[in-house]
């Protein structure tokens, strides 16, 4: 019995994550006969989406006879490590905003007509189905996709390459699961954040917490922006073209400092 996954069955679960992502939609589709508002059905179709990501992973490790717990790296660590996880997490998502920038002026298409819709529906409406919907979209993706990502995948390429390697490709292979190209390409991005996080603290949780909070600041940025300016483009929100440069530096320097200060509290608990 195998207590550890392999490069092989990391890829073997990828497929098993391709068919959910196409399963969810077919699943989800009579309960959009029900649900008649669109932030309330987007998040229970996430919601849904997640459950099952992480049912078929628990039923795979079991299956494959993997131990749980290693695998998945479910190592408990200073809560410290958290804030820092969380703190540079955002800059790191306004960092590559300002890199795929170029490359989305070259190439517009790159934003897709279903990435701009849900950037609308981000807008604020009533204050229970909006934290339903950011809650949703929050926390569902930051446990399915941490658990999958940097923990079975990411654990099962160590096996076979060495630790950026496997962060790299984990990211490339979460980027590419994301299917819309610009989603994708930020998701690689912070695929590498988050990679990091996992391979230095040894532990999934700050990963979690910053995937969780990233996703939560996104949503609320968006809404936030359209609220203070109803005309602005979802392409600009996507791009962060609202803020000025300066606040890019600051970004930047508290992404450097997030980083140092998780990787001191990391060594500190080895």
């Amino acid at each position: 019995m195998a207590s550890l996954p392999s490069a092989g069955a990391t890829l073997g679960f990828y497929i098993v994550l391709w068919g959910v992502i196409f399963i969810v939609p077919l699943l989800a589709m009579p309960l959009k006969q029900v649900i008649t508002n669109q932030q309330i059905f987007i998040a229970t179709a996430g919601l849904l989406q997640a459950a099952l990501i992480i049912f078929a992973l628990v039923v795979f490790v079991q299956r494959k006879g993997f131990d749980l717990s290693a695998t998945l790296s479910l190592r408990r660590v200073r809560p410290i490590l958290y804030l820092w996880a969380a703190l540079g997490v955002v800059p790191v998502g306004m960092v590559s905003s300002l890199v795929l920038w170029p490359v989305i002026e070259a190439m517009p298409w790159l934003i897709s007509k279903e990435l701009e819709l849900l950037v609308r529906l981000s807008r604020f409406s009533a204050p229970a189905i909006y934290l339903f919907y950011a809650l949703s979209l929050s926390v569902g993706p930051a446990l399915s996709e941490e658990l999958a990502f940097r923990g079975l995948i990411l654990q099962g390429l160590r096996s076979r390459l060495g630790a950026i390697s496997a962060v790299a490709l984990s990211a490339l292979l979460f980027g590419v699961i994301h299917l819309d190209p610009l989603q994708g390409l930020g998701a690689f991005f912070t695929g590498l954040y988050l990679g990091y996080l996992t391979v230095r603290s040894g532990s999934i949780y700050p990963a979690i917490v910053a995937h969780g909070f990233n996703n939560l600041w996104a949503t609320l940025e968006s809404s936030l922006w359209q609220a203070a300016n109803p005309q602005m483009s979802p392409r600009d929100v996507l791009l962060n073209t609202g803020y000025p440069l300066w606040v890019y530096v600051v970004a930047g320097i508290v992404l450097i400092v997030a980083l140092y200060k998780f990787h001191q509290a990391a060594c500190s608990s080895d």
